[in-house]
């Protein structure tokens, strides 16, 4: 089982918070650990990651309100939000319905309409395209179905619209580069 304090040891100035909702949980999943193999090339690392951990070493983090409406999302988040809403709105079968997204989904709107708040900040990397999550895309989905409710829909269930600027961890390379 791999601990904070494993991680940690790579990535010791990273917060907590960005360690256990990103890569924590990803670690002690069968088939994973950590440290991840370097190179990555064909291990399940390579997707999450795309660069060695020498090159994470380089990021800092830094907690901050962000917009985070659906246009401010990098291009594969907005793909990922509309592949989101196709599975748990529409009920394709496309590969994000599984597991338990809906019960997560509709626990995060739920928490947001009555706090109007991220239960945990969500962790974004900005690119050029917009915000890129590495965790908290049912968050944002979450986020993204409450901005577009219906005043309506709102004032009879009495709950609120929360805000799209939200507190969340933001990712910066020492080089300006992006982990694309």
């Amino acid at each position: 089982m791999v601990s904070l304090q494993d991680i940690k040891s790579d990535f010791p100035e990273w917060p907590d918070d960005v360690i256990e909702q990103w890569l924590l949980k990803l670690a002690n999943q069968p088939a994973m650990g950590w440290p991840p193999p370097d190179p990555t090339d064909g291990h399940r690392w390579e997707l999450l990651l795309t660069h060695p951990i020498s090159w994470w070493k380089d990021v800092t983090w830094k907690r901050e309100p962000r917009d985070c409406s659906f246009e401010k999302l990098s291009i594969d988040a907005r793909k990922t939000m509309n592949s989101l809403y196709k599975a748990l709105v529409e009920g394709e079968d496309n590969g994000f319905g599984g597991d338990n997204s809906p019960a997560r989904f509709q626990r995060q709107l739920g928490i947001l309409v009555v706090s109007g708040e991220f239960e945990r900040p969500p962790v974004l990397f900005p690119i050029a395209s917009g915000l890129s999550p590495l965790d908290g895309n049912h968050r944002l989905f979450a986020l993204q179905t409450a901005l577009n409710t219906p005043d309506e829909y709102l004032a009879k269930h009495n709950v609120k619209r929360p805000s799209a600027s939200q507190s969340v961890w933001i990712a910066s390379h020492k080089d300006g580069e992006d982990p694309g």
